[in-house]
């Protein structure tokens, strides 16, 4: 067996050639957003739109050559970076798992709260949504904040709160009701993990400003998404910007 590896290494080589070789290099969503200077969103509209070259998988998911990638930006006279630059980001908060669970755990007791927020004596420079379209933005919302601090990774999930800042950006300026709404998600959310805390159902440290910090790179997110989705309608040739 050990001639058939020799030291020379010609029974590797030998195994190598025979392996198929290696189609075009494809990037996820998440990836060729990081590559090109845009979120998330933004890539998937323009892809939707058939305004960024992609392809689907028998799955479904979107997948972006590097190359056609680069040609594209390369057209635009925007700069090409090097993709092999690219590189998951570290986690960058200490999971919560206990505040993430009490916070699921408190999902109709959020949801009542931003209900109760919108009051017929007080008027609102927005439109109220009904309640279901709010029950619907905070338990999406409340979702995407607990898988965030149930990880540590408020960073990877935020291309999710970036797509309903999207749909509300296709709007046009009526869509930033959903920069608005989410706020209100956000602040009752806020609340029911300080009750949770003052009860002491959360023993976890920093838990509160982790929290804090989750909730505004997910509010930061939707605002991402909500501008983004104007620059796309404008043309793709603003991607050569942040």
């Amino acid at each position: 067996m050990r001639e058939d590896v020799g030291g020379n290494g010609s029974g590797a080589r030998a195994a190598r050639a025979r392996r198929p070789a290696r189609g075009p290099r494809s990037l996820t969503a998440s990836e060729a957003a990081a590559l090109i200077g845009v979120s998330v969103a933004t890539v998937r509209g323009w892809a939707d739109g058939g305004r960024l070259p992609c392809h689907r998988t028998p799955g479904g998911h979107r997948r972006f050559r590097v190359e056609e990638l680069r040609e594209w930006l390369a057209r635009r006279g925007a700069p090409v970076p090097d993709p092999a630059a690219l590189r998951p980001a570290p986690p960058r908060l200490p999971p919560c798992p206990e505040l993430a669970r009490a916070l699921n755990a408190r999902t109709e007791a959020i949801v009542e709260r931003v209900l109760a927020g919108y009051d017929d004596r007080v008027a609102t420079p927005l439109p109220r949504p009904s309640d279901p379209e709010l029950r619907r933005v905070t338990v999406r919302f409340l979702r995407v904040v607990a898988a965030a601090l149930e990880t540590g990774r408020s960073d990877a999930l935020a291309g999710r709160a970036e797509l309903a800042g999207f749909r509300g950006g296709l709007e046009g300026a009526a869509g930033v009701r959903v920069v608005a709404e989410h706020a209100r998600v956000a602040a009752a959310i806020a609340r029911e993990a300080e009750e949770a805390l003052a009860e002491g159902t959360v023993a976890e440290e920093a838990s509160l400003a982790c929290l804090l910090a989750v909730v505004d790179d997910g509010l930061a997110a939707v605002a991402r998404g909500f501008e983004q989705a104007g620059r796309g309608a404008r043309g793709p040739a603003s991607a050569g910007g942040g």
